[in-house]
């Protein structure tokens, strides 16, 4: 039986949350949990240990995602893809080396760049 790659998905907008949620679904992923501010995010991941998990970097204020992210991938060893609305790099500090994503897109994004991302933090 082949493995599908597990996730859980925090977006705290449930149109996204949903066409998301659907969107990795129909590529084959499963979709073990969702979330949609960050200490569920962090706790879900903790219970369920994905292989990737997918973070809104804003989720209810500003770098709650964002903190969120680095718990997960920090402490949890679960790589991270988080999406963002704003300019990603001044906000997680890729600049600076300290981000805990694995691969980051800007929002508004297609169903097939997450698809991409995933994959390549499913690897590592």
């Amino acid at each position: 039986m082949d493995h599908k790659t597990r996730l859980i998905v925090a977006e705290n907008d449930p149109l996204i949350a949903w066409a998301v949620r659907f969107g990795l679904m129909d590529l084959g992923y499963e979709v073990c949990a969702w979330a949609d501010t960050a200490p569920d995010a962090v706790r879900l991941a903790e219970l369920h240990r994905p292989d990737v998990a997918v973070v809104d970097g804003g989720l209810s204020d500003l770098n709650e995602g964002i903190d969120a992210a680095r718990e997960i991938s920090g402490r949890l060893g679960i790589p991270v893809v988080i999406c963002r609305g704003s300019a990603i790099d001044e906000v997680i500090g890729s600049s600076r080396g300290e981000s805990p994503a694995a691969g980051w897109v800007s929002k508004p994004y297609r169903i097939s760049d997450l698809d991409r991302l995933i994959a390549a933090a499913a690897r590592h």
